[in-house]
């Protein structure tokens, strides 16, 4: 920590010096105009950029053919890390399958656009301001098109269509977008204070909306999953007495996944725990079900036990949403 003398001048003003590296480093000139921001345990954010307009974040990939397979992990890792300009360069003219896994990345994330495309570069531009979609906002739209999902997923284990299966997958690249949008802007409040206070959240609360968005990313996934097996499943006729139960069974698993997500917007702690000890009681089920499964022999045990597996994971994760609502809870008080 660098310490500063708190001095008296002029008979009135206290004055407290700013470090000399960080004032060449930020470039500010006499008559400069610095802000300040009271943090939540008393002390002071200094900003620098209150000066003029920020300038853009640039981050440079260099890619070659051994590069290509995660170019997209790549361009992903400089969004979530809030570069405004995204810029891949190769040695020789770009090949068709890189390009093609650039326009997927632009496809997939919020508010990017190719400004520039030559023979040997791309050039990506992120033109959303977060605070411009709050993260509260971008969770609420990711549980509504999970629901929807989920929704999907149960009536295709019953009647499976390939249409079903479509659907899901582009409900699913739609949730992916809007969690990696809630990433963002959750390395964003950690960078920098100002910004938070601006979003109306402190970091506890930024986590806890990062974590659900995750958990509502990973749900809409065994959405995804459940509506794919059940058009293999489909043609091996299975008893309609066990697909009625095991539809209960999935019902079950969404309505206490969506309950935790109506906790958690409420900020209802109590609720909260007892969502927590009915999706641990929705666990006992899970054995008796597979056991059904495998009597059943086969080729539907393996898909089925996927199945059975992703309608588990669905009540798992709305436990784990009933204990951030009550970390939430604790954060906002």
């Amino acid at each position: 920590m660098d310490l500063r003398k708190v001095q008296l001048t002029g008979g009135s003003s206290i004055t407290v010096t700013l470090p000399k590296t960080w004032i060449d480093k930020s470039k500010i000139k006499p008559g400069d105009v610095v802000g300040f921001t009271e943090q939540s345990d008393g002390s002071l954010a200094v900003y620098s950029h209150i000066k003029g307009e920020r300038a853009l974040e640039e981050f440079a990939i260099e890619v070659d053919e051994v590069e290509q397979a995660y170019l997209f992990r790549k361009i992903i890792a400089a969004y979530l890390m809030g570069y405004d300009v995204i810029r891949i360069t190769a040695k020789r003219p770009l090949s068709a399958d890189a390009r093609q896994i650039i326009r997927q990345a632009v496809r997939r994330i919020v508010g990017l656009e190719i400004v520039d495309e030559q023979t040997s570069s791309i050039t990506m531009q992120d033109f959303l301001d977060p605070r411009e979609f709050h993260m509260e906002k971008a969770v609420r739209r990711m549980g509504i098109l999970t629901q929807a999902m989920q929704e999907e997923a149960i009536g295709a284990l019953r009647n499976p269509r390939p249409e079903i299966a479509q659907s899901e997958e582009d409900r699913d690249a739609e949730v992916d977008r809007l969690y990696w949008l809630v990433n963002k802007q959750y390395h964003a409040i950690l960078r920098d204070s100002n910004y938070a206070a601006k979003m109306g959240l402190n970091a506890p609360q930024a986590l806890n909306f990062l974590l659900v968005a995750r958990l509502l990313e990973r749900t809409a996934d065994h959405a995804d999953r459940i509506a794919n097996e059940a058009l293999i499943l489909g043609p091996l006729k299975l008893p309609t007495s066990f697909i009625d139960r095991l539809e209960k069974h999935a019902r079950k698993s969404v309505d206490l996944f969506q309950t935790a997500i109506q906790i958690f917007a409420r900020r209802d702690p109590k609720k909260a725990n007892a969502i927590i000890d009915e999706a641990d009681k929705f666990q006992e089920g899970q054995k008796k079900f597979l056991r059904e499964a495998s009597d059943l022999g086969g080729e539907a045990v393996a898909h089925l036990a996927f199945v059975i597996e992703s309608i588990g994971r669905t009540a798992a994760y709305a436990a784990d949403l009933g204990e951030i609502a009550i970390n939430h809870y604790v954060a906002s008080q």
